[in-house]
């Protein structure tokens, strides 16, 4: 293997390991009650791109959210797609006030054109049930997750 290439395979390695340590790292605190975080799993699914069988893109979908004192919300997310994984996180800004148990949010997330630009999300919290829409330039899908106990629970990242 060419030196460059292994340097470069070396260091994306690195900055996975390193993402996926400051994601699990958000989910035990959660978990510990080492702030008001709370910790949501469920799955996200694309309305636009689908697999050879037929199925719509999909997986696995986890997410620390952190209120902040103006009221919007650090989200960490952890997605699968495939064997892949990745974390990413964002601002969520409210839309709106509170009407009851239901609040609203939207927020954008920047990727390189490449993997559609600049995602859009609206996005819905309902007592135990956090929803999502997302759309960006190559894509458009949903998010529902729910709430999850703040106690330790399974491997953060499960095999597949």
């Amino acid at each position: 293997m060419r030196p460059c290439l292994l340097r470069g395979c070396l260091a994306l390695l690195a900055s996975l390991l390193a993402a996926c340590s400051s994601f699990d790292r958000h989910w035990h605190d959660a978990a510990r009650g080492q702030s008001q975080a709370t910790r949501w799993d469920g799955h996200w699914q694309s309305g636009q791109n689908v697999y050879a069988n037929g199925a719509f893109h999909h997986g696995r979908l986890r997410c620390v959210l952190v209120p902040l004192p103006d009221k919007s919300l650090t989200a960490y997310f952890h997605a699968n797609w495939l064997i892949f994984s990745g974390d990413y996180d964002m601002a969520l800004e409210p839309v709106g006030p509170p009407q009851g148990k239901v609040r609203k949010y939207k927020g954008t997330h920047d990727l390189p054109e490449m993997f559609g630009g600049t995602y859009h999300y609206r996005a819905t919290i309902a007592g135990d049930h956090f929803t999502a829409d997302y759309a960006c330039r190559i894509d458009h899908g949903i998010f529902d997750l729910r709430l999850t106990p703040r106690k330790e629970s399974s491997p953060s990242h499960p095999q597949h």
